[in-house]
This record gives structure tokens, C-alpha cells and sequence, in this order.
């Protein structure tokens, strides 16, 4: 895991650490059995010269910048660093009179850890305006966009085209280069993916305002529902671009605070879908609504939710999610066209419009469900981490009282939440054998050890030391060994029912599906078909974006893909990967191998 969250960052700090370390076990090894500390006169001259070229060019920079809160942070750093360096050249002169000085050894320490801590601080301060730069292109893409609201003519469109298209040019190139810089994967994920969205967003919300224009021009039906999906796809863009300027903020991650964004993420789909429940349902009781209408857009907003909420699970839960999802999708089309051919009224769309209703409650008890699962599997998973180690000293030392026994029943009772939780049988079972195992070893080593403390007491003194050692030793391995293994076995099943992660940008997907294509028989630990899945989601996010028959080409086209993916898999499944398939497969120009 990375410690510091820029490259930049990384490559300047990473070595001053590693020195910084050094010091530190020379001073403990001096503390320890007085060795001298050698002439550090060099070395240190080399941190004075780097250091004093750092403050040099931050104070230059400092001269010339308009951003008053780096203004106002570096000149404290450059105070910090300055006089640790002199601390560190001052304790060199001291060591090299005298090896053996207290006083210099900690002046060396302090110098030094003062030299990272402040240089650390000058890089964070220069880090943290070059991420201001980039969000306040991201808040003048933003404000710009709400222009889309007084574009009526097809000269204002003109306009607005030519004046976004450079900012957007610009907040690509400098999220592009931003996320190339950080050291954090999952920051680099969250990144690329909301900047394509926003790119792919581009050209359906220029088409969304032309359509507007031009239905608005010529009087013509369609108004409503073309200002509709003209704010709908602005909302969206809206909505990503924020996501952007939230992660450029990001300094840390950690596998736990993920599951928790992740869990936090269904929540708030979850919340909007309650939101929009009403709405959708009111528009599904009104036999006379209209398609396109507000209550429609809920029902897609809905479905969009949930579609995400799909993606962030896996397995038999995902399945049922996004299966869900479809099919909802494709019954309010249904509804949607006899409601537009004036049948709205009729005993079929009236059925369909109320198995939409149904369909929707059903969704939602999904999301939530996949919510709370989660939830209780990452929040079981940190209880089991924050007691193993109280359980290991506990068996360590024999004299310790019953907490041990308490923290490990605890880890026992988490472990079985999420053995509970787990699709996979054979995982759940390797779980609950794991803590059979470990119940029946505790129960042992806790009876010897109450045995222990009555003969110690019977006789008024302390058992035998070889008593002692016996009874520390006595199964405490083979406990530990098997404590080990089900926090390994409980955090692999915890990884195994997220996602698999597919690359991050467009084009490095369709390699890594293309590459599955070709090889599905070779085992690429589910990537693959997570690229395929990627790709399909994009797709049917953009094509809800879009009005009628557009977006029913684009949803068939995913349709399609994904039936062939679920095809391919089920052959590379049975171990008939390489046998023909029928038909044609996107993004690949393998031929079906001869028989």
C-alpha cells in the first residue's frame, strides 16, 4: 500500500525516509550498547544542499503564485525544514568531535524527523494548489454548463459548443495527468471512470439541447420530453464532475474505507431510489400518463440506481440485480409505447404498469438487501482484525485471564456472520470447519489452563516452571496457526463477494475482454468478463440517457453482448471454450477452432 498519495511526492520523500531510518537504528544501537556513530559531516551536507534547493524553488514559486492559501501555508514549512536542517548539520559538527554525544544523537533525530515532517508538509502545501488549479477548471466547466438552460437557437448552440469544448479539452487533459501522478489505484479508478462518463455525456447532452431547440423551433409535440432528457443528461454530467472534484481531495485509501465508499454508495442509490418511488408509482397507477413524463424518468432513474448498486456485487447477487433491472427496463418501454399509441387504458397496459409497480418494491428490497450485506461482512471483518491480536497474547501468556477465551468466541461470532453471508458453499464450509477447530482447541488449552491456576493455588505457590512452559505450549501453535488462517479465509470470502476489477480507462477494457475472448478457457480470475460487464454497464447508463429509439438500439446492442459473454462462459465452464460458437463476437477476430 502506498504511503504517499503523488509520485512526485513518493520519489522525494521515499529516500529521506529510508535515512531517516537509518539514524534512527544507529541512535537506538548507540542507546543500546554504545557503539560511536560514524562522521555523518558528508551525508548530511548532501540533505542540507537538497533541502536548501527544495525551499529555494518553493519560495520562488511562493513569489509568483495568486494562490493566497499556498501563500499563507509555505512560508511555515520553510521555517520547519530550515531549522531542522540546521538541527541535523549541528549535530554532525557535535558527532564528529565527539561520537559518544548524547545531546547530538538527539538533535540528530529531531533534525532529521523535523527535515521529513517539514519537507512533507512544503510538498503537501505545492500538492494541494495544483489541486485547487484543477478544480477550479472543474467549477467553471460546471457553471458553464448551466448555460444549456437559455440555449433556444441553433446560433446559441453554436456558441455554447465552441466555448465548452476547450474547457472540457482542458479538465481531460489535466484529470488525465492528475491521475497518472497518484499512487493510489482506486483514486486512479474513480478518476478515469467519472471523466469518461463526463466525455461520453458530452455529445448526448449537445444532442439533447439540439433536439430541444429544434422541436422547440418548429412547435412541434415533444417539448416536455426533449427539456427533460436535456436536464437529465446535464444533472448527470453535473453529478460526475463533482464525483472528480470529491476524489482530487482524496489524500488515503485503505481496503476497509473502499468497502465503506462502497457501502456508502449504495446507500445513497438506495436513498434516491425512495425518493423517486412515488413519483414512478403515481406515473404507473395514471393510465393517461405520458411517456416521457416525470414519472418515467423516476422509473429510470430507479433502474439506473439499482443498475449501480448491481455493479458493486457480484455473483448470484449481482445477477439478480441487473436481471431485475433489465426486465423492468424493458416492461416500462412496453408500457411507455401503448401508452404513446393511446392505449394506456387497456387490460394489458394496465397489467404490465402494475407488474412494474410490483417489479420495483422487488428491486428495492435487492438493493437493500446488498446493502446491508456489505455492510455486515466489512464491518465483521474489522471486528476479526481488531481482536486477533488481543487472542494471540492471550495465548502467549498463561497466567492471562479469561478476555482471551471472550475475544476469541467474539472473532467465532463474527466469522459466522459472514460464513453466513458467503454464495459459495464450499467457502462457507472451510469457514465453519476452521472455527469447529479452533472451539474445540480453545475449550482444551482453557481447561489446562484453569487446571494450572487450581494446582497453583492448591498448593499455595506457583506450578513448576516446565508446568508453565507445558501448558503455554500446549496446542497455543497449532491455535494461533488456525486463528491465521480463518481472518485469511473470512477476508478472502469478503474479497470474493465484491467485483471483480476491471482496467480503468475504455480502451485498456476492451483489451482485457478482447484477451478473454480469444482465451476464455484461461483462467484470468473473472477480469475479463468484469471488462465486458464494465463496458455494458457504460452502455446502458449512456443509453438512458437518450431519447426513445436511440436508446433502444444502444440497450439491444448490450443486450446482445452480454448474452454472448454469458454463452462463452458457460462453455469455457464446461471445458468447451475452444469449440465453435455461434455468432458474431464484438472486438475479436479469432476464428472458432476446427473439431
Amino acid at each position: 500500500m502506498p504511503v504517499f498519495h503523488t509520485k512526485t511526492i513518493e520519489s522525494i520523500l521515499e529516500p529521506v525516509a529510508q535515512q531517516i531510518s537509518h539514524l534512527v537504528i544507529m541512535h537506538e544501537e548507540g542507546e543500546v550498547d554504545g557503539k560511536a556513530i560514524p562522521d555523518l559531516t558528508g551525508p548530511v551536507a548532501a540533505v542540507q544542499a537538497a533541502v536548501s534547493n527544495l525551499v529555494r524553488v518553493g519560495k520562488d514559486t511562493v513569489q509568483t503564485t495568486e494562490d493566497q492559501i499556498m501563500k499563507r501555508d509555505m512560508p511555515p514549512a520553510f521555517i520547519k525544514v530550515e531549522n531542522a536542517c540546521g538541527k541535523l548539520v549541528q549535530a554532525a559538527q557535535m558527532l564528529k568531535s565527539d561520537p559518544y554525544s548524547v545531546p547530538a544523537r538527539d538533535y540528530l533525530i529531531d533534525g532529521s524527523r523535523g527535515i521529513l515532517s517539514g519537507t512533507s508538509d512544503l510538498l503537501l502545501t505545492f500538492d494541494e494548489a495544483e489541486v485547487r488549479k484543477i478544480i477550479r477548471v472543474c467549477k467553471g466547466i460546471l457553471e458553464y454548463l448551466t448555460v444549456a438552460e437559455v440555449v433556444e437557437s441553433m446560433e446559441d448552440l453554436i456558441t455554447y459548443t465552441k466555448n465548452l469544448g476547450p474547457g472540457m479539452t482542458k479538465m481531460a487533459k489535466m484529470i488525465d495527468e492528475r491521475q497518472q501522478e497518484l499512487t493510489h489505484q482506486e483514486h486512479r479508478v474513480m478518476l478515469v471512470n467519472s471523466m469518461n462518463t463526463v466525455k461520453e455525456l458530452l455529445p448526448v447532452l449537445i444532442s439533447a439541447i439540439k433536439i430541444f431547440v429544434t422541436t422547440k423551433s418548429a412547435r412541434s409535440q415533444g417539448v416536455e420530453e426533449a427539456l427533460k432528457n436535456r436536464n437529465f443528461t446535464f444533472e448527470k454530467m453535473s453529478s460526475e464532475i463533482n464525483e472528480i472534484i470529491r476524489v482530487l481531495q482524496l489524500t488515503s485509501w485503505d481496503e476497509d474505507a473502499w468497502a465503506n465508499k462502497d457501502t456508502e454508495a449504495m446507500k445513497r442509490a438506495l436513498a434516491l431510489i425512495d425518493s423517486k418511488l412515488n413519483q414512478a408509482k403515481g406515473w404507473l397507477r395514471d393510465p393517461n400518463g405520458q411517456p416521457g413524463d416525470a414519472g418515467e424518468q423516476a422509473i429510470r432513474q430507479i433502474l439506473d440506481e439499482a443498475g449501480k448498486v448491481g455493479e458493486l456485487c457480484a455473483g448470484k447477487e449481482r445477477r439478480d440485480i441487473l436481471g431485475t433491472a433489465k426486465t423492468l427496463g424493458q416492461m416500462t418501454d412496453q408500457v411507455s409505447d401503448l401508452r404513446a399509441r393511446g392505449q394506456g387504458a387497456s387490460p394489458v397496459a394496465m397489467q404490465k404498469a402494475q407488474q412494474v409497480s410490483q417489479g420495483l418494491d422487488v428491486l428495492t428490497g435487492k438493493v437493500e438487501n446488498a446493502a446491508r450485506k456489505l455492510e455486515a461482512m466489512t464491518n465483521s471483518k474489522q471486528a476479526i482484525a481488531k481482536r486477533i491480536d488481543a487472542a494471540q497474547n492471550w495465548l502467549a501468556d498463561p497466567n492471562s485471564g479469561s478476555e482471551g477465551v471472550e475475544n476469541i468466541r467474539a472473532m467465532l461470532a463474527e466469522a459466522k456472520k459472514i460464513a453466513d453471508l458467503c454464495e459459495d458453499p464450499k467457502e462457507r464450509e472451510d469457514i465453519l470447519r476452521s472455527m469447529g477447530e479452533i472451539a474445540a482447541l480453545t475449550a482444551k488449552l482453557s481447561e489446562l489452563r484453569k487446571q494450572y491456576v487450581a494446582l497453583s493455588r492448591a498448593t499455595h505457590t506457583s506450578a513448576p516452571l516446565h508446568s508453565s512452559a507445558t501448558i503455554t505450549h500446549m496446542g497455543t501453535p497449532q491455535i494461533a496457526t488456525v486463528l491465521q488462517n480463518l481472518q485469511s479465509k473470512t477476508t478472502r470470502a469478503v474479497a470474493n463477494s465484491r467485483p471483480a476489477k476491471a482496467a480503468v480507462t475504455m480502451e485498456g477494457k476492451i483489451e482485457q475482454a478482447q484477451r478473454w475472448i480469444e482465451n476464455p478457457t484461461v483462467d484470468d480470475r473473472g477480469v475479463g468478463q468484469a471488462a465486458i460487464r464494465g463496458l455494458v454497464a457504460e452502455g446502458r447508463r449512456l443509453a438512458n440517457a437518450m431519447v426513445g429509439p436511440y436508446r433502444q438500439e444502444l440497450l439491444g446492442k448490450c443486450e446482445r453482448v452480454e448474452q454472448l459473454m454469458a454463452q462463452l462462459g458457460d462453455l469455457a465452464a464446461r471445458g468447451e471454450g475452444e469449440s465453435p460458437r455461434p455468432g458474431p463476437w464484438p472486438c475479436s477476430s479469432r476464428k472458432p477452432s476446427k473439431t
